[in-house]
């Protein structure tokens, strides 16, 4: 996991009222897609990924872009 990645991951984790350990073990048998799928997810963008055009002093990372992010990791692997 990138630093980006865990940044991220502790960010989804505060909003969610969870620890990094216990959201990641979570997504051990389903994923981070599957979790989506039935928690809506506020995760306050990280300083680098803001929109510099956008004004707005919250900003948030959509389900996709979630995803995205993680989707190298083995268990966000395409099951036959």
């Amino acid at each position: 996991m990138t630093d980006k990645q865990y940044e991220v991951l502790e960010e989804w984790a505060k909003s969610e009222s969870r620890t990094v350990e216990n959201l990641a073990a979570m997504w051990l048998g389903e994923g981070p897609s599957y979790h989506l799928c039935s928690t809506e997810a506020c995760v306050l963008k990280l300083e680098g990924d803001r929109d510099q055009s956008n004004d707005s002093k919250y900003q948030y990372y959509t389900d996709t872009e979630l995803t995205d992010l993680y989707k190298h990791l083995a268990l966000q692997q395409d099951r036959e």
